[in-house]
């Protein structure tokens, strides 16, 4: 396992904020698309997008923060990276239908 303290560490932490900040910039840009559009697959891509690029990230950094913090359990980092890649799963079903429904039009 990697030390919270380390080079390797430090730079996976920093990446892993980046990536959580700029997810939610992103989301935030989707739904500023949907308040100027309202369109029914504008809401369904800006919802993926908020969970593929901003809630997932901002969970995952979460749970390896409690983790490293020893917060909670070491035996519980499955089940972060299950939610983890649950909430990306339930992301991109939301792009790929809101892509459909605007196809169908």
């Amino acid at each position: 396992m990697v030390s919270l303290a380390s080079p390797i560490g430090l730079a996976a932490g920093g990446v892993a904020t980046a990536s959580a900040i700029i997810g939610l910039y992103i989301g935030f840009h989707a739904y500023r698309g949907l308040r100027r559009h309202d369109d029914p697959s504008m809401r369904y891509l800006s919802i993926g997008m908020i969970l593929l690029f901003g809630i997932t990230y901002v969970f995952a950094l979460a749970g390896q923060g409690l983790i490293a913090f020893r917060v909670i359990p070491i035996h519980l980092q499955n089940v972060v990276r299950l939610v983890v890649r649950v909430i990306q799963f339930v992301g991109l079903a939301f792009i790929a239908y809101s892509l459909r429904i605007a196809v169908n039009r």
